[in-house]
């Protein structure tokens, strides 16, 4: 998009179906620790009342000054701008890092990536839908889980605790029980965030609890959240539950017929490229990781 455009249509659009800081879903009611990066802080407004025109000199000298002038615009937009949102119909190569947890095989053709957070009312939303989806996908869908905060302090106890039971194994039955006990009543229970609460879930689930509780407060468990935060927010991600579909970004809790239709779409690109050679197994990290963008696009980018 050119910069004049950007200057004078710049708009910004509130997501459905989402979490973000500033839309639908909870209220954050504390400040999350500074180790733990937080997304969609709404920037402060532009001064752009000391950009003064260029009005003497020559053709050349004022041409110079007028493109400093339109360089230094362009810096204080794009820092008082929120995050550009991913285009759903490009491929963004989204990282797997060795602490997400994955459900589904290792060599799934559809490679699904979610950033949920347990207090965002629409990732429970949408739990059933990616229930159906793994159901119906058996051999061809894995999920890679990523978290991502949204509400701060209060919902970094939770993922701590699925991070420390998948490192024994429990990583589905933890977040199915987290889900169940968060949000059973149809509203938070707040109280199911509480140490003693998560370290009772993991007994219940027949997990050790003292490793639990080691691993809990252990750097692998407190990476995992923070490079969560990482490897979403430069390919579009401002709210939760995101989606990529080999890549193609599903934003909200969405219908399963149009979750769905995504699959399929990309399930036929994968069956041609490995009847085209690509090793089933590579396929995600050559075809996804090898020519998927790495970031979303600027607001100023051509």
């Amino acid at each position: 998009m050119h910069k004049t455009a950007v200057l004078v249509t710049l708009a910004l659009s509130a997501s459905l179906g989402a979490c973000t800081k500033s839309g639908p879903g909870l209220a954050p009611d504390k400040k999350a620790p500074d180790q733990i990066k937080n997304v969609a802080v709404q920037p402060p407004k532009p001064d752009l009342s000391s950009v003064d025109l260029p009005s003497t000199g020559s053709v050349e000298e004022r041409l110079g000054r007028l493109e400093k002038r339109v360089n230094k615009i362009s810096e204080i937009l794009i820092a008082a701008l929120p995050p550009r949102e991913a285009d759903p119909d490009t491929t963004y190569a989204v990282s797997i890092d060795p602490i997400d947890p994955i459900e589904g095989p290792a060599d799934a053709k559809i490679t699904i990536v979610e950033g949920f957070e347990f207090l965002c009312p629409y990732c429970y939303r949408a739990v059933p839908t990616l229930e159906q989806i793994q159901k119906a996908y058996p051999k061809d869908v894995r999920v890679v889980n990523k978290y991502f905060l949204i509400h701060g302090a209060p919902a970094i106890p939770p993922g701590l605790a699925a991070c420390a039971a998948n490192k024994q194994g429990k990583y589905s039955e933890m977040k199915k029980m987290l889900w169940d006990k968060i949000w059973g009543s149809g509203q938070p229970d707040k109280d199911q965030l509480a140490p003693d609460a998560l370290v009772k879930m993991a007994g219940d689930l027949k997990l050790n609890t003292d490793k639990f509780k080691s691993d809990m407060s252990s750097p692998d468990c407190q990476s995992w959240l923070e490079k969560s935060q990482e490897s979403l927010q430069p390919v579009g991600t401002t709210g939760t539950p995101s989606f990529y579909v080999n890549g193609r970004h599903l934003n909200g809790a969405i219908p399963f017929d149009e979750f769905k239709k995504i699959v399929d779409e990309e399930l036929a690109k994968a069956d041609k490229a490995i009847a085209g050679g690509v090793p089933q197994a590579e396929y995600y990290q050559r075809e996804i990781m090898g020519k998927g963008d790495k970031k979303v696009a600027g607001y100023f980018d051509e």
